[in-house]
């Protein structure tokens, strides 16, 4: 069976373009995060990995997909491959378990591997970095206002639903972690709430 997984950093982002290709491709089950790839704690990537069996074919659209680092790329490379499944990444050819079988396929995968996970890490840092530059110099200019708030007293439908179930499990005095775990939000976004709430208190 070949299963595909899909991931965007943001629930902005559109999902179509990576979802095309892994449908063209033939996957029959496909898993979406619309999460940050900054560490591999992503629900649907979590499901697919319990989905899979062995023979299976794991299809990503991009290298970074597996993680944004080249430790996090060959850490879930090799244990998805551990599980007996093959491992095909459509925007680099070569990363098809499939097709390059036996000991030289292996070692031919592997050194694509290592350059295109440097490749992919050394390219993430370019991106942070520029946008790093950026801020300064909007910050210098007097543009930059961060990343707008997602839950606040002004926040409508579902987010402010959640805005509420927050200020009322910290009037109740649970802990941050407990509210957490029960909201789904961050705890430093949980910490951010609080801070703002205390000097109504």
């Amino acid at each position: 069976m070949k299963v595909g997984y899909v991931r965007v950093s943001t629930k902005e982002q559109n999902v179509d373009r990576q979802v095309k290709s892994l449908t063209e491709y033939g996957c029959e089950k496909i898993f979406v995060d619309k999460k940050s790839g900054k560490d591999l704690n992503r629900e649907e990537y979590q499901k697919m990995k319990k989905f899979i069996r062995e023979k299976d074919v794991v299809v990503f659209a991009e290298l970074d997909r597996l993680g944004r680092t080249k430790k996090d790329i060959d850490n879930e490379w090799n244990d998805l491959i551990n599980r007996g499944v093959d491992i095909v990444v459509l925007d680099v050819p070569i990363l098809d378990t499939t097709q390059h079988q036996g000991i030289f396929g292996e070692l031919m995968i592997n050194i694509a591997r290592e350059l295109f996970g440097y490749q992919a890490e050394q390219e993430r840092k370019k991106t942070l970095q520029r946008a790093k530059e950026g801020i300064a110099i909007a910050k210098q200019q007097g543009k930059y206002k961060g990343r707008p708030t997602q839950y606040h007293p002004k926040a409508k439908g579902k987010d402010k639903l959640i805005y509420e179930t927050i200020v009322n499990e910290l009037k109740d005095g649970n802990t941050i972690m407990g509210i957490s775990k029960k909201t789904g939000v961050a705890r430093n976004t949980i910490y951010k709430i609080k801070r703002s709430l205390s000097t109504k208190w």
